[in-house]
């Protein structure tokens, strides 16, 4: 079993007898998970999905943003807001195409064989949403 959370510094892995580090993270990393040998998460501090193989490598791609006067409700608190940019959703596709969520409320499709991003639907301008929880649906195990 593979365990993150945002202050592990890593991906955990539990064997069933013992936890170890499996893969280092950045501070502030959100919805990491094990992708292609490699670890595939928000890099929320730097506004970026980030794929890290574990050999080396990475590939990382921009989460949107947009002017500022394009925006609403930024007058709001803003403890109380997620910022711009700010990257939490992410759903595994399939071994190509990941999709991420980022406030204000925005869903974008990223192919990280192209290192490119490929489509984004943004559902409202309204800063203090963000899109959190991604995933397919309906669930098939494939074998």
């Amino acid at each position: 079993m593979h365990i993150s959370g945002l202050r592990t510094a890593g991906i955990l892995l539990f064997n069933g007898r013992q936890i170890a580090r499996w893969a280092s993270l950045p501070n502030g990393a959100h919805n990491a998970r094990p992708f292609r040998g490699g670890v595939l998460f928000n890099d929320t501090q730097a506004d970026m999905i980030r794929y890290a193989a574990r050999g080396g490598g990475e590939c990382a791609l921009p989460v949107p943003r947009y002017r500022a006067d394009q925006l609403t409700h930024t007058d709001a608190d803003n403890s109380r807001i997620a910022r711009q940019g700010f990257a939490r959703g992410l759903c595994v596709l399939d071994n190509d195409l990941v999709a991420g969520g980022s406030s204000p409320s925005t869903i974008t499709l990223h192919d990280f064989t192209r290192r490119r991003t490929v489509r984004q639907v943004t559902l409202t301008m309204d800063v203090r949403n963000a899109i959190h929880g991604l995933e397919v649906w309906p669930y098939t195990q494939r074998a």
